[in-house]
């Protein structure tokens, strides 16, 4: 099963069961995984579905940063919420690996 099939199947499990942040953070890796497609005129390969999902962690990442910084509870766990549902499509991130953007 392919990144893309895995989160369609998850995006309509998440509405079916009511989880409102699962399936609003699985749409909006849907959207960056369609961008990404219209961007490059087809339909992407498993690799580069990972990367472009490991760049919405990145940016996650870097948002839950900011929030800490600013002192922002609230919204430091939504973060860590959506950032622990991404992390279930890019293993090599969830096991601490580094992806191309970090490095």
């Amino acid at each position: 099963m392919t990144i893309r099939n895995r989160l369609e199947a998850d995006l309509k499990e998440a509405l079916r069961t009511g989880d409102a942040l699962r399936a609003s953070t699985l749409r909006l890796a849907r959207a960056a995984l369609r961008n990404a497609e219209m961007q490059r005129g087809r339909t992407l390969t498993d690799g580069e579905s990972a990367t472009v999902l490991e760049d919405e962690v990145r940016r996650r990442r870097e948002a839950l940063a900011q929030y800490q910084r600013a002192d922002r509870s609230d919204l430091v766990q939504d973060e860590q919420l959506e950032l622990a549902i991404l992390l279930a499509y890019v293993p090599r991130l969830a096991a601490g690996g580094r992806s191309k953007t970090e490095l």
